[in-house]
């Protein structure tokens, strides 16, 4: 019986995605629950954590772009940690402020995401340009818009 069993297992396995996370090797004549390595049905896997950090930014920009990403963040799934250890992603933002024509503004977002061992995994860029001095206090939308923008980017390097 089962041999049976692990025949119509195997069927499955190869034909469904969704036994693949089963293995053979577990079942043995008495299964021992301890040693199995299956997850519970509906378990969801834990959602990553990462540590966001900005730098640079005049005026609440520094806080209210680490607060808008990590909201944007928790929306697609990666939940924000209140500081580094070791399973924690790193968001690292660095702002860059520049004078331009006509009484505006350059503002560079530079985000780097680091993965829990120190290595890059990649970046994200943006650039916009403002009326100067609008940013010297409060970033408000201007924080949320740049989360959103780069809220996805972010995510797909931190998410497996």
């Amino acid at each position: 019986m089962r041999a049976d069993l692990r025949a119509f297992l195997l069927f499955c396995a190869l034909f469904s995605g969704a036994w693949l996370s089963l293995s053979l090797a577990a079942m043995s004549a008495e299964p021992d629950t301890a040693k199995l390595d299956v997850a519970k049905p509906g378990a969801k896997p834990e959602a990553p954590l990462a540590y966001i950090s900005v730098a640079g930014a005049p005026g609440d920009g520094e806080q209210a772009l680490a607060a808008a990403l990590g909201k944007r963040l928790s929306a697609a799934g990666v939940k924000t940690a209140a500081s580094l250890a070791a399973n924690v992603y790193s968001v690292e933002g660095i702002v860059k402020v520049t004078a331009v024509k006509g009484g505006r503004q350059s503002v560079r977002i530079d985000w780097t995401i680091f993965s829990p061992d120190g290595n890059t995994l990649g970046g994200v860029s943006q650039t916009r340009i403002v009326r100067k001095g609008s940013l010297d206090r409060k970033w408000g939308a201007t924080a949320d818009a740049a989360a959103r923008a780069a809220a996805w980017e972010i995510s797909k390097l931190i998410s497996p």
